[in-house]
């Protein structure tokens, strides 16, 4: 089969997958960052909005209310965490200039918790046992990070794992790599290995909701390799749904995971 097909039947089974994910995970958003610029000038700050949808627009549609979000953070080259600060409406930065040259990672963690839809529509941060008439409750939990650089790549941060319910962690810094090459990657569930469907896509492939470039699954120690199919931003989520422990309380639980990056 030729390179060219392959890609297609890839890029298909992908948008296949992904619906049948969406058909058991109901209407919830995803979750990702989007960096002003994944290339930052040294001595400038970094700029970043959070969006909540369906699907990957750039530089990103239905933004986050700052009132969901816990907290935003980024992590330098030396391992240090750096604060971030509320900037205008919807944006958030440092707090000062990034100085240190190399691989920064931001983070970002919403309020999460539990989501109950009622008769008389959704009620945030209440189960079951505060509400009546519940037709459906889930307790979610999402994390999101991205990667960019200041002045050249460099460190070793961009790997460390950061301890979140759900994580993707790349096994290479993305700004080293180029359209063609593969990005290797490590899910973790509650700090082990998870097994789980990968969804990549980048900017620019399609505006429709839920619909991927790319897919593939971890193998037995939480690991696979996503191709760079196209140079540009890009977005890898992953994402688990199981019934919630106690049925009387919630229905659902799930956690999920975003990472966005620029590959040149």
């Amino acid at each position: 089969m030729k390179s060219g097909s392959r890609k297609c039947v890839r890029m298909l089974v992908a948008v296949v997958l992904l619906s049948a994910v969406h058909a058991t995970a109901g209407h919830a958003h995803d979750m990702w960052i989007n960096m002003q610029s994944y290339m930052v000038d040294k001595s400038k700050p970094a700029v970043l909005t959070v969006s909540s949808a369906h699907s990957f627009v750039v530089p990103g549609a239905e933004f986050m209310a700052r009132d969901r979000i816990d907290k935003v953070g980024f992590w330098g080259p030396d391992g240090k965490e750096l604060p971030a600060a509320p900037q205008g409406d919807t944006q958030y930065q440092s707090r000062a200039p990034l100085e240190l040259q190399g691989s920064y990672v931001t983070v970002v963690t919403p309020h999460n918790g539990f989501s109950s839809k009622t008769t008389a529509g959704y009620q945030q941060g209440k189960s079951k046992k505060d509400l009546t008439d519940v037709i459906e409750c889930r307790y979610s939990e999402k994390y999101s990070k991205a990667l960019f650089t200041v002045g050249a790549p460099g460190g070793e941060t961009f790997s460390r794992v950061l301890g979140h319910k759900m994580e993707i962690v790349p096994l290479k810094d993305p700004a080293t790599l180029k359209e063609g090459d593969d990005l290797p990657v490590k899910v973790l569930l509650e700090g082990k290995p998870a097994a789980t469907y990968i969804y990549g896509t980048y900017a620019g492939f399609s505006n429709e909701s839920n619909t991927f470039a790319y897919t593939t699954h971890t193998d037995k120690e939480g690991i696979a390799k996503v191709g760079m199919i196209k140079a540009g931003i890009w977005l890898l989520l992953v994402k688990q749904e199981q019934p919630y422990p106690d049925a009387a309380v919630c229905d659902k639980l799930t956690h999920a995971a975003s990472l966005t990056f620029q590959v040149r």
